[in-house]
């Protein structure tokens, strides 16, 4: 089902509540119009991560409901991110061709390699380069692990952020700024 409403998701045809659906049944049957598409690509992503993360919390905190607008305003969240899909310069060619990627494809490159940090969870996510020639500066928030040595973790963000962006994006990146917004406890953990 395309969106109708003009919520269209990097020109794919389909809104938010389309890919939440698409991805509800498992991605099947396969569109190739999101499949295709690299902002449809990382707000699945996204909404899988967030699945998952909720799924975690709701069996951790089964006895405590959770406010109804929690899942929204983590949704409108992620929304405003990929949706300030500012083009970052990566390089021009010989022929004048610049390719570019988006601040969205770099704020799910970020959220990465939280991912693969143990008992770290990234919250907030900021880019920002003061001019097109300028090294990127990067701001995350993260909730870690009761027990986890933060500078530790924090370290291995840092570094993996840097890693990351100038692997994959060809970028300079100047500040990478790593805050311990919260810290969790795992599920089954005393406090």
């Amino acid at each position: 089902m395309m969106s109708e409403n003009g919520d269209d998701i990097g020109g794919s045809g389909y809104s938010l509540e389309d890919l939440s659906a698409y991805l509800d049944r498992g991605r099947t049957p396969r569109i190739p119009a999101i499949e295709r598409n690299a902002e449809c690509q990382a707000i699945l992503a996204s909404m899988d991560r967030m699945g998952r993360l909720s799924r975690e919390i709701v069996e951790e905190q089964a006895a405590e409901p959770l406010a109804e607008s929690w899942y929204d305003d983590i949704m409108r969240e992620v929304m405003r991110e990929f949706r300030a899909g500012r083009d970052i310069p990566l390089a021009r060619t010989a022929d004048g061709t610049e390719l570019v990627v988006t601040e969205g494809a770099l704020y799910e490159l970020i959220r990465s390699v939280g991912d693969g940090i143990d008992g770290l969870f990234v919250g907030r996510v900021r880019v920002d380069q003061a001019e097109p020639e300028a090294p990127l500066d990067v701001r995350v928030t993260v909730s870690v692990r009761f027990g986890r040595p933060m500078a530790a973790v924090v370290e291995q963000m840092r570094d993996g952020i840097r890693s990351a962006i100038e692997q994959h994006g060809d970028l300079r990146v100047g500040r990478v700024d790593v805050t311990v917004g919260d810290v969790h406890i795992d599920e089954g953990e005393d406090r």
